[in-house]
């Protein structure tokens, strides 16, 4: 969960390694007791800070959990990236379960945070949901412009499809995954990468 959320790294962030503790602490205490349930001083106790160093870094709880959303987002979409270049030379379908994969591994090497990602930012209020749309349309992009290429490169085999039904096919994905972490298993998102992938590929192949 470290590699999805520590910006200790980042030169912009005072006091990095701190600031990432906080952000891990609020994705273990949403993950055991819930955003809601969840108090600064919850979030302190687990960072092994005091509440004024929380607010050093944080206005509120809700400014934590869009930093830690954002954060491990990125991350997610920078593997996703990685993944798609590593595999521009397989076959369309094998690079489409590669990207799938990436996504998925990604999310199950932080529970936590796939938890606060897919479960509590619900719950979190406007603004959060408000980033939520955001993460969700950077997804359905990122798979439209894949989607286009494929198109391009075999016309034979994958038929132009509309952002419209890319995003249908990533709201029946979130919906598996969901399904998933709210059972207590998302360090076996991975498992349900097969799944993931052959609802993309039905979409995309020509029949």
């Amino acid at each position: 969960m470290q590699n999805l959320v520590d910006p200790a790294a980042d030169p912009a962030v005072d006091d990095g390694p701190r600031r990432g503790r906080i952000l891990w602490a609020l994705a273990g205490c949403m993950a055991e007791k819930g955003y809601q349930a969840t108090t600064i001083a919850d979030i302190a106790r687990a960072a092994r800070v005091s509440k004024t160093v929380v607010y050093t870094h944080f206005r509120d709880k809700e400014h934590c959990l869009l930093e830690l959303y954002s954060r491990a987002t990125d991350r997610v979409l920078e593997t996703v990236h990685a993944a798609q270049a590593d595999a521009a030379e397989l076959p369309w379908r094998d690079r489409l379960r590669v990207v799938i994969t990436a996504y998925l591994d990604t999310l199950a090497g932080g529970p936590a945070v796939a938890w606060a990602a897919l479960v509590e930012v619900q719950a979190a209020g406007r603004s959060a949901l408000t980033l939520r749309r955001e993460v969700i349309d950077r997804y359905v992009d990122l798979l439209t412009e894949v989607a286009a290429e494929l198109a391009r490169q075999y016309p034979d085999e994958v038929r132009p499809i509309s952002r419209d039904l890319v995003l249908a096919a990533v709201g029946g994905i979130n919906e598996l995954m969901l399904a998933r972490v709210e059972r207590g298993e998302a360090e076996r998102l991975p498992e349900d990468a097969g799944v993931a992938a052959d609802v993309l590929i039905g979409l995309l192949e020509r029949r």
